[in-house]
């Protein structure tokens, strides 16, 4: 029996165990019995693998979501992992990126890192850059390290956060997402299933160009051109209450930060 602490979390009204078919989907076709048994750290998924596929499992998982590195002495300066966003303050975001063995460890991406891989170094506020990047708590974020964990402990015995900067590949998403020229809205806290079922009872369907995943609680759907975002946000809103529903506005960015981002590709 194998168990691995994937980079997905649980929470709001979800439980551990709603996420078991996901994996067994994934896993389909091996021979290996698949069950999510708890979470650990601050909400991500322990799952339990037994069965003669159990190793290639535990690689496949790694491969499609991640798997938590648990303990600091498992990571080093340069680093690159998808964590989530726990925090967003006027100095910076908060990272959690699966380490809690023996305690908690976050990592923290300053504002000037910010505004100088996203802003072209202008000088916005976190709050304005994580209304147009859709920066919200729980958010899948990709970052690189900029030292090795290991840099003390605060007055109250709590380990510093360790500094670090967006990936190379989350710029590049984030890139993409603005020259698309198609507005995006994220949905935050409910299922794939949960936002495709709440598209078709809305029939918004005819303004959805595609759904997609950025995590098992995070998804999104990109409008047509013409569609109004902010309709189609009140819909989605009345139908999945508990989600936090935002919008990745590519004209807003555009124009914010005028020659970092080029032209629409329509």
């Amino acid at each position: 029996m194998v168990r691995v602490v994937v980079l997905e979390k649980a929470y709001g009204r979800y439980r551990p165990e709603d996420f078991t078919p996901a994996f067994l989907t994934l896993c389909s076709g091996l021979a290996v019995h698949v069950r999510v048994v708890g979470t650990v750290g601050k909400g991500w998924l322990l799952v339990e693998l037994s069965g003669e596929d159990e190793e290639v499992a535990a690689r496949l998982i790694e491969a499609e979501m991640g798997l938590a590195p648990v303990r600091a002495d498992r990571l080093r300066r340069s680093s690159v992992i998808r964590g989530r966003i726990s925090a967003v303050v006027d100095q910076g975001l908060y990272v959690d990126i699966g380490v809690f063995e023996p305690v908690n460890l976050e990592a923290f991406v300053p504002l000037a890192a910010l505004r100088a891989q996203l802003a072209d170094g202008r000088e916005l506020s976190t709050r304005e850059l994580a209304d147009l990047f859709c920066l919200a708590e729980n958010m899948p974020l990709e970052v690189r390290l900029l030292e090795a964990p290991g840099r003390g402990e605060n007055e109250e015995g709590v380990p510093e956060p360790i500094r670090a900067e967006l990936s190379e590949g989350q710029v590049r998403a984030f890139e993409a997402w603005v020259l698309s020229g198609l507005d995006r809205i994220i949905v935050i806290g409910a299922s794939h299933h949960a936002l495709k079922r709440a598209v078709g009872a809305t029939r918004l369907h005819e303004h959805v160009v595609s759904l997609g995943r950025l995590g098992l609680l995070e998804n999104y759907a990109i409008l047509k051109l013409g569609a109004s975002p902010r309709k189609f946000m009140a819909a989605l809103r009345r139908r999945l209450r508990e989600a936090r529903i935002l919008a990745f506005r590519p004209r807003k960015v555009m124009e914010s930060f005028p020659g970092r981002y080029g032209p629409p590709r329509l």
